[in-house]
């Protein structure tokens, strides 16, 4: 579709607060007006709103600023003097039937933050198709990516703009690539990418492929096989016999070497192990006797030392170990006597029912006629004055003082009660009698019979308590205070101590010391009684030492030492042919495994090699075919660029026009007609560089471009006046289909040139920059 610009728009954009340009209809536009004004301002506008980014400043700031620096106080594209107003860039398209309106839009807000304003950040312009051009709707609904552009103008519409439609000021950028990059810049134009991407994927596959082939692990793996092939073949041997399979050992985790499954693979240093560990059983067959002997040693030192306490407690006690039970019945029936002593001794006058029957010692039919008293008594402290039971309660306690005082005291003179020195004991028993009777006969006869009644009843509990304390004065002496204390102490530990004094009777060991509480004997008695035991040990043959690992191989085979001793050397030489039968079968099939193993490496090394052959076919075949059609479409411009080079350059002492060459494809060289080793660049002034600059994008832009559409900027800058008329009859004459902006600084120049196109019939116009930058100021 020819499309042609008719409307441009700027707002706060570089050099620009706003300026609005109308092309119309003209064939040729030229941008008139000194350096500093704009042109290329609108060059860049256009520039960014077709193609998201500004080729010439993103080749700059690669350039000459560093990727470090983030953060960029002001922005390059914003113009800060326009106020606070958005960045944007309009423009209408036309054609014979439709108009398309496209912007770049920009808010003000995104250039305070500094992060924002690099110059290679072009992500926040974003594009737009608006409903008209007077539209200033920047909505989420007509925002547009970049892809769109190509669905419009063309595939790779983008990537080429800087080839087909643009030529920037001064000379074309690709003349000084190096000739063999020069056709990689050009691939979206030739429509090679495709094809360069597959020989890239074919390129990665080939050295994928190289790097397994000579992966240093996988050779190394298949130099190991092959070792432990040549290993296996040697030592296998042939089986000469069968053993059955019978389990020796008996601890609850099965060592490895009794297992009836030894091999799953054959592994040289299980093999050995499983030898070394049977090898070790029957070294010590032969040291039988000294293992019990070391054992039976060792246990008695593990008895002594876990026994400790319990042989201190023997040596304490010794055959007063087990009398803590006669102590305990003897203490009972003593505490059972002192209580019975307590109740009486609280009187008559106080004594209950149930303590009464309590009471030991009671005489045939004495009990029940003492509880009839209690009942009679009861009757009478209640009938009876407070004054009667308090004296009945007085002559029980003078009873009780009289009686405990004659006892400490049988010939003293002195009362008891009062001091009063009566001369002889007969003489204050009688006073006292005296004034007892005389308060009695003051008391009513309620109260007599209440005192009468509790002598009789004291009278009772008196010969009861006679023959209690005669039962404690018999007990007593055989209650041992001490050695009842220190058993209870030990109560909880007696019958492990019990157990203990058995085993030494059954050894013939007897402690027959008594009690005692004192700790220099305690200990002397001790080691008395471990020399005892340590008397017991064996003596072990000298001539036959025992290894130092001797235990662990009997515990790490065998549950219990006697399993160890009723084994034979029979049983160990039978599974030791066990184990180098299965040995020699794992073998074979460790032999195997490893056979298939390197075949299958040797196999997978093969079909990579082959695959990799085929992918070098195929990258050489597509290399080819990108040789081909690269020279093929060079070759479509060739001539072109002949003739447009040969009229630009019309005074070049090397001939007339210049050719292109590919060198098979691989590179582009343009040359002379003295076909120089050299690329032609070399040998021009830079006005011929210029020429030979535009007749190149001139040629590409009449094959390839589909939008009609030639930016040039001030092409006159390094032409003198052939090469401008060369350039304006050729525009003219070969591209009028096309829409042409030129800017020039030179108005003559730009004058001549619309001149030229009026006279062909084609509009132009002129718009000078100058004068537009005032105004938009």
């Amino acid at each position: 579709m020819k499309w042609k610009i008719s409307k441009i728009e700027v707002s706060s954009f570089k050099a620009f607060k706003h300026i609005s340009l109308d092309l119309g209809d003209s064939y040729l536009l030229t941008l008139d007006g000194p350096n500093g004004y704009g042109k290329t301002s609108i060059f860049d506008a256009i520039e960014l709103l077709l193609t998201g980014q500004i080729n010439r400043i993103q080749n700059l700031f690669s350039t000459l600023l560093t990727r470090n620096k983030r953060d960029y106080a002001d922005n390059l594209f914003w113009n800060n003097r326009s106020g606070e107003n958005d960045l944007y860039i309009k423009i209408e398209f036309s054609t014979s039937n439709r108009k398309l309106v496209l912007a770049r839009h920009c808010p003000v807000a995104i250039f305070k933050k500094p992060a924002n304003n690099r110059a290679d950040k072009y992500e926040n312009f974003k594009l737009y198709e608006l409903p008209e051009f007077e539209s200033l709707d920047f909505t989420k609904i007509n925002q547009r990516d970049n892809n769109f552009l190509d669905e419009i103008f063309g595939k790779n519409f983008r990537e080429n703009f800087s080839f087909l439609n643009y030529l920037e000021q001064g000379q074309n950028r690709l003349l000084h690539t190096r000739v063999d990059e020069r056709k990689d810049k050009l691939g979206n134009l030739f429509n090679i990418s495709d094809i360069e991407s597959e020989i890239d994927n074919c390129t990665n596959i080939y050295n994928k492929l190289t790097k397994r082939i000579n992966d240093p692990e996988r050779k190394a793996q298949a130099e190991s096989l092959t070792e432990e092939i040549n290993t296996l073949r040697g030592a296998l041997q042939a089986q000469t016999g069968v053993i059955e399979y019978k389990k020796l050992s008996t601890t609850d985790i099965q060592p490895a070497w009794d297992k009836e499954i030894l091999f799953s693979t054959y592994s040289a240093v299980d093999h050995t192990t499983y030898q070394e560990s049977v090898r070790k059983i029957i070294d010590l067959l032969p040291l039988k006797a000294t293992i019990r002997t070391r054992v039976h040693n060792e246990a008695i030192d593990t008895d002594i030392d876990r026994n400790e306490e319990s042989l201190k407690s023997l040596a304490q006690f010794g055959k007063d170990l087990g009398k803590l039970d006669t102590l305990e019945a003897i203490k009972k029936k003593i505490d059972e006597l002192e209580r019975a002593a307590g109740i009486i001794k609280r009187g008559a006058t106080v004594i209950k029912l149930k303590e009464a029957q309590s009471l030991p010692n009671w005489a045939e039919g004495r009990l029940e006629w003492f509880e009839s008293q209690i009942e009679a008594r009861n009757n009478l402290q209640e009938k009876s004055s407070t004054n009667a039971n308090v004296a009945a309660e007085l002559e029980r306690l003078k009873r009780q003082l009289l009686e405990e005082h004659k006892k400490s005291y049988p010939d003293d003179q002195l009362c008891p009660l009062c001091g009063a020195d009566w001369e002889d004991h007969k003489s204050m028993v009688d006073a006292i009698a005296e004034r007892a009777k005389q308060i009695s006969d003051s008391l009513g006869q309620d109260g007599k019979d209440l005192i009468k009644l509790i002598a009789t009843m004291h009278a009772e509990l008196g010969l009861i308590d006679t023959d209690i304390q005669s039962d404690l004065k018999n007990l007593s002496p055989t209650f041992d205070q001490k050695l009842h204390a220190e058993l209870t102490k030990i109560k909880l530990r007696l019958p492990a101590i019990t157990q203990l004094l058995e085993n030494l009777q059954r050894e013939n060991i007897q402690p027959t010391d008594s009690f005692t509480d004192v700790d220099d004997i305690i200990n002397e008695r001790l080691d008395k009684l471990k020399e005892a035991l340590r008397s017991k040990k064996q003596v072990e043959a000298d001539a036959l030492a025992l290894p130092e690992d001797w235990r662990e191989t009997t515990k790490s085979a065998f549950k219990d030492l006697q399993d160890f001793y009723i084994i034979t050397a029979e049983d160990l030489n039978g599974k030791e042919q066990y184990i180098s039968i299965k040995a020699n079968e794992a073998q074979s099939s460790r032999l195997q495994t490893c056979i298939g193993d390197l075949k299958l490496i040797q196999k997978e090394t093969l079909a990579a090699q082959k695959v990799q052959a085929k992918v070098e076919k195929l990258r050489t075949t597509l290399k080819k075919t990108e040789q081909n059609y690269t020279d093929h479409t060079i070759s479509a411009i060739e001539l072109i660029f002949h003739i447009y080079s040969g009229r630009l350059i019309q005074n070049y002492q090397r001939g007339l026009g210049l050719f292109i060459e590919s060198r098979e494809g691989t590179q582009l060289r343009f040359l002379t007609a003295e076909k120089s080793e050299h690329d032609a660049v070399m040998s021009m002034s830079s006005g011929q560089v210029s020429a030979l600059s535009l007749a190149f994008f001139l040629s590409l832009n009449k094959v390839y471009a589909r939008v009609p559409l030639i930016l040039i900027d001030d092409p006159s800058q390094s032409l003198d006046e052939v090469n401008v008329a060369s350039l304006t009859d050729l525009l003219r004459c070969e591209l009028k289909h096309c829409q042409l902006v030129v800017s020039s600084h030179e108005e003559d120049i730009s004058a001549y040139m619309r001149y030229r196109f009026d006279r062909a019939g084609l509009s132009t116009s002129s718009l000078n920059m100058q004068l537009l930058a005032k105004e938009a100021s």
